[in-house]
């Protein structure tokens, strides 16, 4: 029993004595290579784009910017898409992913999130005609959203009693809603706008239901990383440059943004 115990004692020793080690992984992988490795969408305007000249820009791009300038290193993008950008972080083919990430609980079992560096509202935007502009409108009514994103999360605890209608990605959800397969769906302004102007005869913003903060996912364990990135985002909240950079892609103040 004393030899089990003893054993027992030595390795919960090595894990806490190692723990600090692999905190400090993801930094010294970083200063050692000379560059950040940064997952970015550039198919999300304006929050990740190809310019006239092929080269990223948008609001997440200048965000990965002003990380990597901080860390004293050259920046990298790495390209993904919505799907397989928790896997490019897990696999260390980036350090941190920077591409409109939404928090949900199911997200978080995977990936540290930092505190939010911006938020877009989340809407009912729907048909011209469709009662919308309370909960009580959307009783029993088809509701399109995205299989497992915030929007699916808010919609499901505010509207029990609508009927939800999960879409794997963005583009089905908007082609199901234009199409009429749906009358309402629940979105962020910067889809649901574009939407809207494609036919503003026809559609409109019918209800707010909340903000959609979003942040940097960084991979489990890096808590030294993760609370170094927390400090340059909140130095970026207190010396103005988030909101400059919500005014210059956006169009408009960031406002208040919550912290967890």
């Amino acid at each position: 029993m004393k030899q089990l115990l003893c054993t027992f004692m030595l390795a919960v020793a090595a894990l806490v004595g190692s723990a600090p080690l692999a905190a400090a992984q993801t930094l010294e992988a970083i200063e050692s290579r000379g560059k950040v490795l940064i997952a970015i969408d550039t198919a999300v305007p304006p929050y990740g784009m190809l310019d006239e000249n092929m080269q990223p820009v948008g609001y997440d791009v200048d965000m990965a910017k002003m990380i990597a300038q901080d860390l004293g290193v050259e920046l990298e993008i790495v390209p993904v898409t919505g799907p397989n950008r928790i896997a490019y972080l897990e696999s260390n083919r980036a350090d941190m992913v920077i591409s409109t990430f939404g928090v949900t609980p199911e997200r978080a079992k995977t990936v540290n999130f930092t505190i939010p560096y911006g938020a877009n509202q989340i809407w009912i935007f729907g048909q011209k005609g469709e009662a919308a502009s309370s909960i009580a409108d959307l009783s029993g009514k088809p509701v399109a959203v995205v299989r497992g994103s915030i929007q699916d999360n808010v919609v499901t605890r505010m509207l029990p009693d609508a009927v939800i209608r999960r879409y794997e990605d963005d583009a089905t959800a908007a082609t199901a809603f234009l199409s009429g397969q749906v009358p309402f769906i629940a979105t962020g302004t910067l889809i649901g706008d574009k939407l809207v102007a494609r036919d503003t005869e026809n559609y409109e913003r019918k209800l707010l239901l909340g903000l959609n903060p979003y942040s940097i996912g960084l991979r489990k364990g890096d808590l030294e990383f993760l609370h170094l990135i927390n400090t340059f985002i909140y130095s970026y909240r207190l010396g103005g440059q988030l909101n400059e950079l919500s005014k210059k892609w956006i169009g408009a103040e960031l406002g208040n943004l919550q912290s967890f």
